[in-house]
């Protein structure tokens, strides 16, 4: 092996660790900003070499870099499913190598400086899109890597965490360049110059968030809320013990701090693990069950997760997921839903959207319709769950406030939470269950995305997760109180509604969006050069 194969091998893997830094929750989200200069060297490298075979030797290096992230970062999914890991972490490295091709193949065509504009543009293009498709895996995200240093990011009010995504790649952009004048000894005028047009995009965001973090203050509009942690085991115990014991467990706990002062209670994800038909929801057994809970503080509301059920009998208004029961000719639709339950007959239901894929939903089902049945033999709780069009908020008449009641593997999507406020929600109750993963960073990655979209609406966030990490957030994004992993509990504090929308909310990924755009132009110039290039070969 050559010095020079050994130098490109040694920054592939260089990248590959400072990349993964950020997402193993020890604070060092900050290395994210030079974590693509080693590659950027590997492709500097290798344009000096004339070849055929260049931009596929490059994607191979960078392949490399990104299976070693992928792996770091997110191997933890093998508590739930080994097959499942392996497709994720390879198919998430293969997309990104092919990224990292397709700018390759910018830089040889149209020049160093369109193909850095390529990079960044391509990679925020591809999550925006990733994050918005029925394939969806958004937990690599480049923002998210400073999720637990939010004090540094309070400027994703304005862009989201996608926005995070923009300015971190630009930033590497920019000290790779630097390095390059300082390796190539260039003139100290234009090292100078490029030192100063890092230090505007490094100190003004920085210096902006600090001061933010450390001047923001809340309206005082407490709202006083229980937030319980059952900790029933998903693996041995969920879906064993019988839904009236744990809605027992849980209504236990809620008792210890049960008072007239207490506002909500909530409880996690999937509480009631089934039995409950949204067609006659009000005279449910588990439903009554709370709301006899509930007559002792009549004035506050039950927020808790349940596998609901929808018939439609005769095929009448089925949706696309709906399933025939049995060769009946009648229909029914699972959901993983959100309920509001209070003391009066009223019960407020909202349904999961965004679905993990391969678990919840069948992705793209025209085109992997071969595995439809295989979904449906998952045991009926676990595959083609159903959705709804809009987020919807709880209504609260009594406090006059309306809240969002995100479930799971919703709270890692910016622009999709923002839904729920731009339709009027002023706190946001996470329901989720994080015991899947087992005590990996899994579990932590998923609360401290939660404490983004704290910073991103500026909404207030009570977070209940059955065996995760049950807590509160505030509306810079930090864990005020928080439970103990695998602990049964509960917490008690106040949250503070605000009704004020951030430019993030109403604008959505914007940024993100302009990436798209960029990428589409540029792609067209790049296939009309590599065509023109052929011609002139023949």
């Amino acid at each position: 092996m050559t010095k020079v194969l050994k130098d490109k091998l040694s920054l592939s893997l260089i990248s590959g660790i400072l990349l993964s830094l950020g997402w193993l929750q020890l604070g060092l989200g900050w290395i994210i900003l030079f974590a693509f200069v080693p590659i950027l060297f590997v492709l500097d490298k290798q344009l000096l070499v004339r070849k055929i075979s260049n931009a596929a030797e490059f994607s191979l290096y960078c392949l490399i870099s990104f299976v070693i992230w992928n792996t770091i970062s997110t191997y933890w999914i093998y508590k739930a499913t080994i097959p499942g890991a392996i497709a994720v972490i390879l198919i998430s490295s293969f997309l990104m190598s092919g990224l990292m091709f397709i700018s390759f193949r910018t830089f040889e065509l149209l020049g160093i400086r369109i193909g850095l504009v390529v990079f960044v543009t391509n990679w925020v293009a591809y999550e925006y899109l990733f994050m918005n498709s029925q394939i969806s895996w958004p937990w690599l995200v480049l923002g998210n890597a400073f999720a637990d240093n939010v004090s540094l990011i309070q400027w994703y009010e304005f862009t989201g965490h996608l926005g995070g995504s923009v300015w971190i790649l630009i930033v590497n952009v920019l000290i790779y360049k630097l390095l390059k004048l300082i390796l190539e000894k260039k003139e100290k005028r234009a090292i100078c110059k490029l030192v100063g047009i890092l230090s505007i995009f490094l100190l003004v965001p920085f210096g902006y968030s600090l001061f933010r973090y450390h001047t923001y203050t809340e309206v005082d509009k407490p709202v006083a809320v229980v937030v319980i942690q059952p900790n029933i085991d998903p693996y041995n115990e969920k879906f064993s013990i019988p839904v009236q014991a744990q809605l027992e467990i849980i209504l236990r706990i809620a008792e210890q701090y049960n008072d007239s002062e207490v506002e909500y209670f909530i409880a996690p994800e999937t509480a009631i693990t089934y039995g409950v038909w949204e067609n006659d929801i009000s005279t449910n057994h588990y439903i009554m069950f709370i709301r006899d809970f509930l007559k002792g503080n009549p004035m506050a509301k039950f927020i808790i997760g349940a596998n609901t059920l929808k018939k439609y009998p005769g095929g009448k208004d089925k949706t696309e997921t709906a399933v025939e029961s049995g060769n009946s000719g009648n229909y029914f639709d699972i959901f993983n839903t959100s309920l509001q339950i209070d003391s009066s007959k009223n019960v407020d239901i909202y349904h999961k959207s965004k679905l993990v894929p391969g678990i919840e939903m069948l992705p793209y089902p025209n085109l992997f319709w071969f595995l439809k049945d295989l979904m449906l033999d998952l045991g009926g709780m676990t595959g083609s769950h159903g959705t709804q069009k809009e987020r919807e908020v709880f209504k609260n008449e009594i406090l006059d406030i309306n809240v969002g009641v995100p479930v799971c593997y919703e709270s890692v999507y910016g622009q999709f939470i923002s839904e729920f406020v731009l339709k009027g929600a002023e706190l946001l109750f996470i329901i989720t269950n994080d015991g899947w993963w087992g005590n990996t960073p899994g579990y932590k990655q998923h609360l401290n995305f939660s404490r983004l979209r704290a910073v991103e609406t500026r909404r207030s966030i009570a977070r209940s997760a059955n065996t995760g990490i049950s807590c509160i957030i505030n509306q810079r994004g930090d864990i005020v109180i928080s439970s103990e992993w695998w602990q049964a509990g509960a917490i008690r504090g106040n949250v503070n509604a605000n009704n004020k929308m951030t430019f993030y909310v109403k604008n959505g990924d914007y940024l993100a969006r302009m990436t798209v755009v960029i990428s589409a132009l540029i792609l067209i110039i790049l296939i009309g050069s590599y065509i023109n290039e052929k011609i002139k070969n023949n």
